[in-house]
Protein backbone atom coordinates (compact mmCIF):
# COMPACT_ATOMS: atom_id res chain seq x y z
CA UNK A 1 0.00 0.00 0.00
CA UNK A 2 1.44 3.08 -1.18
CA UNK A 3 1.57 6.31 1.66
CA UNK A 4 0.76 9.45 0.78
CA UNK A 5 2.12 12.25 1.37
CA UNK A 6 -0.07 15.42 2.96
CA UNK A 7 -0.85 18.07 0.72
CA UNK A 8 0.73 20.82 3.52
CA UNK A 9 2.96 18.32 5.55
CA UNK A 10 4.04 21.75 7.25
CA UNK A 11 1.04 22.65 8.64
CA UNK A 12 -1.06 18.91 8.97
CA UNK A 13 1.66 17.69 11.02
CA UNK A 14 1.76 17.15 15.05
CA UNK A 15 5.30 18.33 15.69
CA UNK A 16 5.36 21.63 17.88
CA UNK A 17 6.46 23.70 14.77
CA UNK A 18 3.52 22.47 12.66
CA UNK A 19 1.49 23.31 15.30
CA UNK A 20 2.99 27.27 15.61
CA UNK A 21 2.59 27.26 11.99
CA UNK A 22 -0.96 26.45 11.54
CA UNK A 23 -1.93 29.38 14.45
CA UNK A 24 0.10 32.01 12.51
CA UNK A 25 -2.09 30.98 9.58
CA UNK A 26 -5.19 31.57 11.68
CA UNK A 27 -3.95 34.97 12.68
CA UNK A 28 -3.17 36.27 9.46
CA UNK A 29 -6.78 34.81 7.73
CA UNK A 30 -8.22 36.31 10.92
CA UNK A 31 -6.99 39.91 10.06
CA UNK A 32 -7.61 39.40 6.33
CA UNK A 33 -11.49 38.81 7.29
CA UNK A 34 -11.43 42.18 9.45
CA UNK A 35 -9.70 43.87 6.70
CA UNK A 36 -12.27 43.20 4.39
CA UNK A 37 -14.61 43.77 6.86
CA UNK A 38 -13.77 46.87 7.52
CA UNK A 39 -13.42 47.60 3.84
CA UNK A 40 -16.74 46.90 3.14
CA UNK A 41 -18.54 48.88 5.93
CA UNK A 42 -16.31 52.07 4.38
CA UNK A 43 -17.93 51.48 1.51
CA UNK A 44 -21.63 51.21 3.22
CA UNK A 45 -20.82 54.10 5.04
CA UNK A 46 -19.10 56.43 2.66
CA UNK A 47 -22.11 59.61 1.73
CA UNK A 48 -23.01 59.55 -2.31
CA UNK A 49 -20.59 62.59 -4.03
CA UNK A 50 -22.16 66.13 -3.66
CA UNK A 51 -23.84 67.49 -6.36
CA UNK A 52 -21.75 70.29 -9.02
CA UNK A 53 -22.56 72.76 -11.17
CA UNK A 54 -20.94 74.92 -13.61
CA UNK A 55 -20.15 78.30 -12.53
CA UNK A 56 -18.20 80.97 -14.17
CA UNK A 57 -15.22 82.68 -12.49
CA UNK A 58 -12.48 85.03 -13.32
CA UNK A 59 -9.64 83.51 -14.99
CA UNK A 60 -7.23 86.28 -14.35
CA UNK A 61 -7.72 89.37 -12.07
CA UNK A 62 -9.92 91.91 -13.33
CA UNK A 63 -9.91 95.35 -12.77
CA UNK A 64 -13.58 97.29 -12.07
CA UNK A 65 -14.77 98.48 -15.44
CA UNK A 66 -12.82 96.04 -17.78
CA UNK A 67 -14.90 94.46 -20.54
CA UNK A 68 -14.27 90.75 -20.46
CA UNK A 69 -12.72 89.29 -22.78
CA UNK A 70 -12.51 84.99 -23.67
CA UNK A 71 -9.58 84.63 -21.57
CA UNK A 72 -10.50 86.73 -18.52
CA UNK A 73 -13.29 83.82 -17.88
CA UNK A 74 -13.31 80.32 -17.28
CA UNK A 75 -15.79 77.50 -16.31
CA UNK A 76 -15.56 75.25 -13.22
CA UNK A 77 -17.57 72.59 -11.24
CA UNK A 78 -18.49 73.80 -7.41
CA UNK A 79 -20.43 72.04 -5.50
CA UNK A 80 -23.96 73.49 -5.56
CA UNK A 81 -24.17 73.91 -2.20
CA UNK A 82 -21.54 76.62 -2.80
CA UNK A 83 -23.04 78.22 -6.01
CA UNK A 84 -23.30 81.69 -4.71
CA UNK A 85 -26.86 83.05 -6.08
CA UNK A 86 -26.95 84.65 -9.23
CA UNK A 87 -23.40 82.78 -10.13
CA UNK A 88 -23.55 82.52 -13.85
CA UNK A 89 -23.08 79.11 -15.82
CA UNK A 90 -22.02 80.04 -19.42
CA UNK A 91 -19.00 81.84 -19.87
CA UNK A 92 -20.41 83.36 -22.94
CA UNK A 93 -23.34 85.53 -20.85
CA UNK A 94 -19.89 87.20 -19.29
CA UNK A 95 -17.67 87.70 -22.42
CA UNK A 96 -18.14 91.31 -23.89
CA UNK A 97 -19.85 92.23 -20.41
CA UNK A 98 -18.22 95.29 -17.88
CA UNK A 99 -16.92 93.97 -14.40
CA UNK A 100 -19.43 96.21 -11.85
CA UNK A 101 -16.40 95.96 -9.84
CA UNK A 102 -12.46 94.49 -9.21
CA UNK A 103 -12.45 90.57 -9.27
CA UNK A 104 -9.71 88.38 -7.71
CA UNK A 105 -8.83 85.15 -10.19
CA UNK A 106 -10.79 82.35 -9.35
CA UNK A 107 -13.56 84.45 -7.92
CA UNK A 108 -16.79 84.00 -9.30
CA UNK A 109 -19.37 86.42 -11.53
CA UNK A 110 -22.73 87.00 -10.60
CA UNK A 111 -25.18 89.16 -12.08
CA UNK A 112 -24.23 92.12 -9.85
CA UNK A 113 -20.74 91.99 -10.67
CA UNK A 114 -21.25 93.17 -13.94
CA UNK A 115 -22.41 96.39 -15.11
CA UNK A 116 -26.60 95.93 -16.68
CA UNK A 117 -26.52 96.09 -20.35
CA UNK A 118 -28.94 98.72 -20.63
CA UNK A 119 -29.63 101.38 -17.94
CA UNK A 120 -32.76 99.53 -16.43
CA UNK A 121 -31.54 95.73 -16.67
CA UNK A 122 -30.59 95.96 -13.27
CA UNK A 123 -33.87 97.23 -11.73
CA UNK A 124 -34.58 95.73 -8.58
CA UNK A 125 -38.28 93.94 -8.01
CA UNK A 126 -41.25 96.58 -8.15
CA UNK A 127 -38.80 99.12 -9.04
CA UNK A 128 -39.22 101.33 -12.14
CA UNK A 129 -36.98 103.92 -13.94
CA UNK A 130 -38.16 107.79 -14.47
CA UNK A 131 -36.55 110.24 -16.66
CA UNK A 132 -37.54 113.88 -14.65
CA UNK A 133 -35.95 117.09 -15.49
CA UNK A 134 -33.85 119.20 -12.92
CA UNK A 135 -35.63 122.52 -11.89
CA UNK A 136 -31.63 123.45 -11.30
CA UNK A 137 -29.88 122.32 -14.14
CA UNK A 138 -26.12 122.98 -12.33
CA UNK A 139 -27.65 119.90 -10.20
CA UNK A 140 -26.87 118.08 -13.11
CA UNK A 141 -22.75 118.49 -12.40
CA UNK A 142 -22.83 117.44 -8.97
CA UNK A 143 -25.37 113.77 -9.63
CA UNK A 144 -23.72 110.69 -10.57
CA UNK A 145 -25.18 107.00 -10.85
CA UNK A 146 -25.53 105.12 -7.93
CA UNK A 147 -26.29 108.27 -6.09
CA UNK A 148 -28.73 108.23 -3.60
CA UNK A 149 -31.56 111.48 -3.70
CA UNK A 150 -34.74 112.36 -2.05
CA UNK A 151 -37.32 114.00 -4.79
CA UNK A 152 -39.36 117.20 -4.17
CA UNK A 153 -41.54 119.32 -5.98
CA UNK A 154 -40.29 122.05 -8.80
CA UNK A 155 -41.31 124.69 -7.17
CA UNK A 156 -40.65 123.48 -3.75
CA UNK A 157 -42.90 121.36 -1.50
CA UNK A 158 -42.91 118.39 0.57
CA UNK A 159 -40.98 115.18 -0.43
CA UNK A 160 -41.93 113.19 -3.23
CA UNK A 161 -39.91 110.58 -2.97
CA UNK A 162 -37.03 109.91 -0.24
CA UNK A 163 -35.71 106.93 -2.00
CA UNK A 164 -34.85 107.00 -5.44
CA UNK A 165 -31.25 106.21 -6.96
CA UNK A 166 -29.80 108.34 -9.77
CA UNK A 167 -28.83 105.47 -12.90
CA UNK A 168 -27.83 108.29 -15.35
CA UNK A 169 -27.54 112.23 -16.44
CA UNK A 170 -28.47 113.47 -18.88
CA UNK A 171 -25.17 114.91 -21.01
CA UNK A 172 -24.86 118.79 -21.14
CA UNK A 173 -26.59 120.24 -23.59
CA UNK A 174 -24.90 121.35 -27.14
CA UNK A 175 -23.45 124.66 -27.52
CA UNK A 176 -25.87 127.31 -28.47
CA UNK A 177 -28.95 125.02 -26.88
CA UNK A 178 -30.67 126.28 -23.43
CA UNK A 179 -32.27 124.22 -21.12
CA UNK A 180 -35.11 125.41 -18.63
CA UNK A 181 -36.66 128.98 -19.66
CA UNK A 182 -34.33 129.11 -22.44
CA UNK A 183 -37.00 127.23 -24.84
CA UNK A 184 -34.47 123.71 -24.73
CA UNK A 185 -35.41 120.76 -22.80
CA UNK A 186 -34.68 121.12 -19.13
CA UNK A 187 -31.52 118.78 -18.52
CA UNK A 188 -32.34 115.68 -16.49
CA UNK A 189 -31.27 112.35 -14.44
CA UNK A 190 -32.91 108.74 -14.66
CA UNK A 191 -34.01 107.71 -11.42
CA UNK A 192 -34.94 104.34 -9.99
CA UNK A 193 -37.24 104.14 -7.65
CA UNK A 194 -40.74 102.44 -6.51
CA UNK A 195 -43.70 102.15 -8.29
CA UNK A 196 -45.35 104.12 -5.57
CA UNK A 197 -42.73 106.92 -5.27
CA UNK A 198 -42.52 107.45 -8.87
CA UNK A 199 -46.50 107.63 -8.93
CA UNK A 200 -46.76 110.34 -6.34
CA UNK A 201 -43.39 112.29 -8.33
CA UNK A 202 -45.55 112.25 -11.34
CA UNK A 203 -48.69 113.33 -9.50
CA UNK A 204 -46.99 116.14 -7.36
CA UNK A 205 -44.16 117.44 -9.33
CA UNK A 206 -45.76 120.61 -9.86
CA UNK A 207 -44.16 121.02 -13.17
CA UNK A 208 -46.98 123.49 -15.67
CA UNK A 209 -45.75 123.31 -18.62
CA UNK A 210 -46.31 119.64 -19.13
CA UNK A 211 -42.75 118.57 -17.89
CA UNK A 212 -41.89 116.48 -15.16
CA UNK A 213 -39.26 119.16 -13.02
CA UNK A 214 -38.59 118.13 -10.00
CA UNK A 215 -35.85 119.20 -7.69
CA UNK A 216 -33.45 116.57 -6.62
CA UNK A 217 -31.36 116.50 -3.59
CA UNK A 218 -28.66 113.88 -2.77
CA UNK A 219 -28.55 112.11 0.14
CA UNK A 220 -25.47 111.37 2.09
CA UNK A 221 -24.44 108.14 3.02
Amino acid sequence: MTNRTPPFPGLTGRGRRARWRRSVLRRVLAAGCLAGAATTGLHVLRPPPAPTVDVVVAAVPVEAGAVLRPGDVEVVRVVLAARQPGALADAAAAVGRRSASALAAGEALTTTRLVPRTRIEGLAAGAVALHVGLADAAAADVLAPGLEVSVFPGPGGPVLARDATVLAVDPPPAAGVTGLGGGGPPRGVLLELPAGSAERVLAGHGGTDGSVTVTVVARGG
